[in-house]
C-alpha cells in the first residue's frame, strides 16, 4: 500500500520542481537575450546579468532562473595605511610682484611713449627721431578748484 501512495507523490514532485511558465513557454525557443534597464537606455545581453536582476525589463529563450548563478566575488579588505613618524611641510610662499620682461622690439607707435634711449634697454624705433618734436612744458594753474566753482556760482 505505501507503494501506491509512494508513485504519484514522486510524479507531483517531479512535476513541481519543473515549471514553466506560460511567458516560458512561448519565447523558450528564441535565440536567448536578456535586456536590462541602465541610466541611458535598455541594454540586451545573450547570457543573464545576475548582478543586474533587479534591473531586469525582458528577456527571451531560457529564464534567468535556470542558469547556475555563480558565486559573489570575495569582499575587498580594507586596511589602513601604515603609520608614519614624519611629515614633509612645504614652505609658505611669499607674494612678490612679477618681474617685468624685457620685449625684444618695441612696437613702432609706442616707442616715442616708452623711451627711445638705451638706458631704457629697449631699441629706438628707426623714426624716433624724426618725429620728435618738443612739446611745451603744461603751465601750472595757480587758481584752486575751489576757485573755479566759486566763479561758476556753484559753491555756496
Amino acid at each position: 500500500m505505501l507503494k501506491f501512495y509512494v508513485v504519484p507523490a514522486m510524479a507531483v514532485f517531479l512535476t513541481a520542481c519543473g515549471y514553466v511558465s506560460d511567458y516560458e513557454k512561448g519565447v523558450y525557443g528564441y535565440e536567448p537575450l536578456y535586456c536590462y534597464q541602465s541610466i541611458g537606455a535598455v541594454q540586451c545581453f545573450k547570457a543573464p546579468r545576475f548582478r543586474d536582476q533587479r534591473r531586469m525589463v525582458n528577456y527571451f529563450g531560457p529564464s534567468p532562473a535556470r542558469y547556475d548563478q555563480p558565486e559573489p566575488p570575495a569582499k575587498a579588505r580594507l586596511d589602513a595605511p601604515p603609520t608614519i613618524d614624519f611629515y614633509v611641510r612645504d614652505p609658505e610662499p611669499i607674494p612678490e610682484p612679477a618681474a617685468p620682461k624685457p620685449r625684444g622690439k618695441p612696437l613702432p607707435w609706442l616707442a616715442a611713449k616708452v623711451g627711445t634711449g638705451p638706458a631704457d634697454g629697449l631699441a629706438p624705433a628707426p623714426d624716433a627721431k624724426k618725429s620728435a618734436v618738443p612739446r611745451p612744458a603744461p603751465e601750472l594753474q595757480e587758481e584752486s578748484d575751489d576757485d573755479e566753482l566759486e566763479e561758476q556760482g556753484e559753491l555756496n
